[in-house]
């Protein structure tokens, strides 16, 4: 009859063990936070650049949502209809009331902080910033017809359009630090 061999650790072999499972899970851990740490970094820049993309637009949705009957002075239907609805000029569509307020007040942090962001821009020591505010300016936020793009930058800044392309990233990396708060 064959003996089974029981194998029983010891104390130290049990702590060896435990020691280096902690290790293998917190290194597990960092990596897991590292790679999330620079989702939400990439995010952030995408979400920066969409924002920007769409600043004009988020201007005049909340400079121009009607939500309100009352905003309406020019339209002798629409006051007949209402009347015959019996609703008066005291109809209001709440959904686009708040899609408004929040259009508004989320242009209003944009503004402040390209406020900032050319602040920053203007009384640094390195031309490179305020170049860069005008690419983020040419780029997004002048009226279409002073749009350029980033060729024009280039010849215009007595650049290579390479430095265009590094100044746009570095300066929506910049504003999503400003915009979505730092990460780092």
């Amino acid at each position: 009859m064959k003996k089974e061999s029981t194998s029983v650790l010891t104390a130290e072999q049990r702590r060896e063990i435990t020691v280096m499972a902690s290790q293998v899970a917190v290194e597990q851990y960092r990596k897991e936070a590292e790679r999330m740490k620079k989702e939400a970094k990439d995010n952030r820049l995408h979400n920066t650049k969409l924002l920007m993309e769409k600043y004009r637009g988020f201007v005049i949705h909340s400079q121009s949502a009607v939500y309100d009957a009352a905003q309406i002075d020019d339209d002798l239907s629409l006051e007949s209809l209402l009347e015959i609805m019996g609703a008066g000029r005291a109809v209001s569509v709440a959904s686009i009331q708040q899609s408004a307020a929040r259009t508004r007040v989320l242009v209003h942090h944009i503004d402040r902080m390209l406020e900032y962001f050319k602040f920053c821009c203007c009384h640094s020591a390195k031309p490179e910033e305020m170049r860069r505010y005008r690419v983020i300016y040419y780029s997004y936020i002048a009226d279409e017809s002073e749009q350029k793009n980033f060729q024009e930058l280039a010849d215009e800044e007595k650049v290579d359009i390479s430095t265009i392309y590094k100044d746009h990233k570095a300066a929506l990396s910049q504003l999503s630090a400003l915009l979505f708060g730092f990460i780092e």
